[in-house]
C-alpha cells in the first residue's frame, strides 16, 4: 500500500496535471478556431482631430456621421481618446509655428516677436503611444499625409525610399486598387489627382494589407509605392492614405466609411466566426441623395460561402448576381440583417446590388463575405471542451490504474 502523505502527494500532482490539461485543450481550441476580436469601445462614437489641410471634418458633415471634434492637444488625453470606437487624425492637426507667434509692430516697423501665452508643445512619443494603445485595444484610426510620423513611431512599419520621406510631386495618378477597396468600388484602377506638392511618397508598409499602388513623381525621379493601406494592429484596425483630397471619389467614400462604420463591420466579421468560416471580403457604406441603387463585388471560394448584411437604418431589396450577370437569388424583406447561402463550383465572385425601400439617405450598411461550411456555432470551442473532457477522463483512468490499491507491474482486471 502507498503510504497516505505519499498518496496526497500524487493526488495532487495528477490534479495539477488535469487542471493543465484543461487549459492546454482549451487553449489549443481556441487557437484552431478563428479569433473573435474583443471591443470594449462604445458603439459609433465618431471623433475627428481638427485639422488644416484634410477636411474630414466636413466630409462626416456632409455625410451625416455624428462625430465630435477634438483639439491635437486631446491626443495627449489617452482617457479622453479611449471613449471613442473610431478615431481620424487626418494630415495638418498641428499648428505651424506663425499660428503660436504674437507679433508686435508700430506702424510698419516690427518691435518684438512672442509666444502667445497659450502655446503649447506637444509631446508626440506621448501622442504616438495614445493612438497605438487606441488602436490595438479594438479602436479603429485613420491617418493621412503628415500623420505618418504617428505611425512611424508607433508602429514602426514604415520604409522610405533611401531612408527620407519622399515628397510627391502634384499629378494624376493611376492607382492600381486591390481588396476591399477594390470590392467596394468594383474597380481595378482609379485615378488620384494629387493636388499640391509634398505629399509623402511611402516605399512599402510592413505587415500592411496594400488597397492602393501607384508609380508618381519625386524631386528625384520617378518611384512606386503604396498611395493607401490597411493594417490590423492587436485587436484594431488602423488606416493610411498619403491621398486627402477633398473630392467626394469611391476612394475617400471607402475611407470615411471603413472607420466610421468599424463596429457594423465587426458585427458582421464576429457573426462569420462564430460559424468557424474565414472572412473574405469586408464593406461598410451608405445610400446618399439621389442615389438609388449600390453595388459590391463580392469573392467566392470553391465550395459554399456565406454573405451577410447588416443596415442601420433602411430596408433593402437585395440581389445577389453572378460574375456572368445572372441572377442568384433577389429578396424583398423589411428585414435589416440577411444572410445569403452561395456555392461556387470554383474560385470566382459575385455582385450584391442593394436598392433601398425608401428616400431616407445616409444610413450606413455592412457586407462581409464569408467562406466554409456553416455547421455548429462555435465549433472550435465545443472541440475544445471535448479535448478537455477526454484529457481528465485519461487522468482520471492513469490514477485508478497506477495508484489505487498500489500498482504491482500489472494492470488491474
Amino acid at each position: 500500500m502507498i503510504p497516505v502523505p505519499q498518496m496526497k502527494r500524487k493526488l495532487f500532482y495528477i490534479n495539477t496535471a488535469v487542471i493543465s490539461a484543461v487549459f492546454f485543450c482549451l487553449e489549443a481550441g481556441a487557437s484552431a478556431g478563428p479569433k473573435v476580436r474583443p471591443s470594449a469601445k462604445p458603439l459609433n462614437r465618431v471623433a475627428v482631430i481638427k485639422s488644416r489641410y484634410d477636411d474630414v471634418d466636413k466630409v462626416l458633415t456632409a455625410f451625416r456621421i455624428p462625430h465630435d471634434v477634438l483639439t491635437y492637444r486631446d491626443l495627449e488625453a489617452p482617457k479622453k481618446i479611449e471613449r471613442y470606437r473610431s478615431l481620424f487624425v487626418p494630415s495638418g492637426v498641428d499648428y505651424p509655428i506663425e499660428e503660436m507667434l504674437d507679433v508686435y509692430a508700430n506702424n510698419f516697423r516690427f518691435k518684438s516677436v512672442a509666444l502667445k501665452p497659450d502655446f503649447y508643445e506637444i509631446d508626440k512619443d506621448k501622442v504616438a503611444k495614445t493612438l497605438r494603445d487606441f488602436v490595438r485595444s479594438g479602436g479603429s484610426a485613420y491617418f493621412s499625409g503628415y500623420t505618418y510620423e504617428f505611425l512611424q513611431k508607433g508602429f514602426n512599419m514604415l520604409e522610405y525610399f533611401s531612408n527620407f520621406p519622399y515628397m510627391g510631386m502634384p499629378a494624376r495618378l493611376e492607382a492600381t486598387v486591390f481588396n476591399d477597396l477594390a470590392r467596394f468600388s468594383t474597380k481595378k484602377r482609379m485615378a488620384l489627382y494629387m493636388d499640391h506638392p509634398g505629399w509623402i511618397a511611402i516605399k512599402e508598409a510592413h505587415n500592411a494589407e496594400i488597397i492602393a499602388f501607384a508609380t508618381f513623381e519625386t524631386p528625384r525621379g520617378m518611384r512606386s509605392g503604396p498611395v493607401s493601406f490597411l493594417a490590423r494592429r492587436g485587436s484594431g484596425e488602423l488606416l493610411y492614405t498619403s491621398y486627402d483630397s477633398t473630392v467626394f471619389s469611391d476612394f475617400r467614400r471607402f475611407n470615411i466609411y471603413r472607420i466610421a462604420g468599424a463596429h457594423i463591420m465587426e458585427r458582421l466579421e464576429d457573426e462569420a466566426r462564430r460559424w468557424g468560416q474565414a472572412v473574405t471580403g469586408r464593406i461598410v457604406n451608405a445610400m446618399h441623395d439621389g442615389e438609388y441603387v449600390e453595388m459590391h463585388r463580392l469573392d467566392l471560394a470553391k465550395g459554399n460561402n456565406t454573405i451577410y448584411f447588416f443596415s442601420e437604418k433602411d430596408f433593402y431589396q437585395i440581389d445577389i448576381v453572378d460574375s456572368r450577370q445572372s441572377l442568384i437569388e433577389s429578396r424583398d424583406l423589411p428585414q435589416r440583417e440577411q444572410m445569403f447561402t452561395v456555392k461556387s463550383a470554383g474560385d470566382d465572385y459575385c455582385y450584391i446590388r442593394l436598392y433601398p425601400y425608401s428616400n431616407d439617405r445616409f444610413g450606413m450598411y455592412g457586407v462581409v463575405s464569408a467562406s466554409g461550411r456553416r455547421i455548429i456555432p462555435y465549433l472550435y470551442y465545443i472541440l475544445a471542451a471535448l479535448g478537455a473532457i477526454a484529457a481528465c477522463g485519461i487522468a482520471v483512468a492513469v490514477y485508478r490504474l497506477f495508484f489505487t490499491g498500489g500498482y504491482s507491474g500489472r494492470g488491474r482486471l
